[in-house]
């Protein structure tokens, strides 16, 4: 996320009183969101090339809270709740599917048709563009580091970390700023989803964790026990994507998020999960400028 729109930790702990502790599901598991359906303003998507007819696939890795996670067996959070708008927008019931991180952001998942559309906070990267057809960014994030509270009079940066074991999440844009920008000796470790790591950064088996800044600074709010000690702007963009030669799907998705940034629906999306407007977080860069070249979680 952009420094000028950086979210703090604070501005999440008002988010307390509305969500509860996520559960994990396997991989594999299908769920209708609740609000989507066809009683949406009409889109045509006949000619989208879905899976299924009257449904929009959405593989996601979950939970990856806030953006995606399940509450009292349900699919909830910030991509959740926009990816329901659009499909209700396209006349759609979302139909979410819990896949790995690394499926999703090779475009292996989409192009073995396990669902139309991949909403799981992925940044978008030159890389991916290559194998994903991306849609306009409809989120900026930063990386920062998280650590225990009881080593915060040990580690004050990543740069004190030397010798030390730095958590992130595999195939990620987090993996890849650990590693570009780590301490001499500080061993990187590859964890399967932010869950893993959370537990891992709990259970002293690393000394911080580098992901997201969204992501690390709710677990905080969840957690008093860690703190976010570090942000580093990295201006990246999360997209949503489809297989790369489904511009028709891309296209109809970007109809409809200018339609939620038009009418005030994004906005609201944002404030219920985040506490403050977005600031401009929802505007569409320039082709040029949606790549984040040396970018930074997922």
């Amino acid at each position: 996320m952009r420094r000028s729109n950086a979210l703090t930790t604070a501005a999440f702990g008002a988010l307390l009183c509305l969500l509860l502790a996520a559960c994990g599901g396997s991989d594999g598991e299908s769920t209708s969101s609740p609000t989507g359906g066809s009683g949406g303003a009409a889109g045509d998507s006949a000619n989208l090339n879905l899976i299924g007819e009257g449904t929009l696939a959405v593989c996601t890795d979950s939970p990856y809270q806030p953006f995606e996670f399940e509450e009292e067996g349900e699919f909830t959070g910030f991509d959740v709740d926009v990816m329901n708008a659009i499909a209700e927008g396209l006349g759609l019931q979302a139909e979410y599917r819990v896949t790995p991180f690394e499926g999703i952001q090779s475009g292996a998942a989409l192009n073995a048709r396990q669902c139309d559309i991949a909403a799981s906070a992925m940044t978008i990267t030159e890389e991916r563009r290559a194998n994903l057809g991306f849609t306009d960014p409809y989120f900026d994030a930063d990386q920062s580091l998280l650590i225990s509270k009881a080593d915060a009079g040990t580690y004050a940066s990543l740069a004190d970390l030397g010798g030390q074991r730095i958590g992130v999440q595999a195939s990620t844009t987090g993996q890849q700023y650990a590693e570009e920008n780590a301490p001499d000796g500080a061993e990187i470790v590859e964890y399967p989803d932010s869950s893993a790591l959370f537990q891992a950064v709990q259970g002293g088996e690393i000394a911080a964790i580098l992901q997201d800044f969204p992501v690390n600074a709710f677990f905080a709010t969840q957690n008093d026990e860690v703190e976010v000690i570090e942000e580093y702007t990295t201006g990246e963009q999360y997209g949503f994507a489809a297989q790369v030669d489904n511009t028709a799907l891309v296209d109809a998705v970007n109809q409809q998020l200018e339609t939620l940034r038009s009418d005030g629906t994004y906005d609201e999306i944002y404030m219920k999960w985040f506490g403050e407007a977005p600031d401009g977080a929802s505007e569409a860069a320039s082709p040029s400028e949606q790549a984040s070249p040396s970018a930074s979680a997922s």
